[in-house]
């Protein structure tokens, strides 16, 4: 009866596992409360409610960057305009100098962000384009005739059609700078024969005889059997003219 009535002393094992249970339950417990508990930020209907948080918060928050400020000797800036568009700022040193060391630290990102992309696509065009020529090269080098090993019929079959249609092509070419090459060299030789009578009338001009550019070769003609047939008279004269003497010779 005595043992019956005892009641028995849980292990300290036993103790601890109640202990961590019950601290567990404790821990669950209150993660739920916070959860339920958790409020909802959302705009506040009421105006004057409204404008009373505005204030108190502001200020807050005007007191939290001052503090950031002085503590960590920190450059802060701070800039709100209320719902009634009224400007409200806060600065440790200066909100101008502030937004302008702002604005050159985002255009230093961006322009690093910016070269860093151009650099990516750089590299990226540098790879496509080793990759061509590559292509290039070894096409290249099949249409000289070398490294045909790895060529299969097709490929040989292939590369054989575009030499000749090259060939069909050179020669087409090659056709054409004759054609205007002629052209050119008629052009040349009717300058020269225009050339030539013009030349040819102005000696036959000079010596009083007609001219026409169809009959001034032979005008040359008997113009010079002419000359060659009559007696030529020949003065000299010594000392200045029309004062020394004169010397006939037939």
């Amino acid at each position: 009866m005595g043992q019956e009535g005892v009641v028995p002393v849980p292990s300290e094992r036993e103790h601890l596992l109640h202990l961590r249970h019950t601290e567990r339950g404790r821990e669950e417990t209150t993660s739920i409360v916070m959860v339920k508990g958790k409020r909802v930020i959302q705009r506040i209907e009421n105006a004057a409610s409204r404008q009373a948080t505005f204030s108190k918060r502001r200020n807050g928050l005007a007191k939290k960057a001052l503090e950031l400020s002085v503590l960590c000797d920190a450059e802060v800036a701070l800039i709100i305009f209320s719902s009634q568009g009224k400007l409200h700022d806060f600065s440790s040193s200066s909100v101008l100098e502030t937004i302008k060391r702002y604005r050159a630290h985002s255009r230093e990102d961006t322009i690093s962000i910016s070269m860093e992309h151009d650099i990516e696509e750089l590299k990226h065009e540098e790879a496509c384009m080793s990759k061509k020529m590559e292509l290039l090269e070894a096409s290249k080098q099949k249409l000289l005739g070398k490294n045909l090993e790895s060529c299969s019929f097709e490929e040989l079959h292939e590369l054989e059609g575009q030499i000749e249609q090259g060939l069909r092509d050179i020669r087409v070419r090659k056709y054409h700078l004759l054609q205007e090459r002629i052209a050119q060299l008629k052009e040349k030789e009717c300058s020269l024969i225009k050339e030539n009578t013009l030349l040819r009338n102005e000696c036959l001009k000079s010596m009083g005889l007609p001219h026409s550019p169809f009959t001034a070769s032979k005008e040359v003609l008997s113009h010079s059997r002419l000359v060659q047939d009559t007696d030529v008279e020949t003065q000299l004269c010594i000392g200045w003219p029309g004062r020394g003497r004169t010397r006939d010779n037939r």
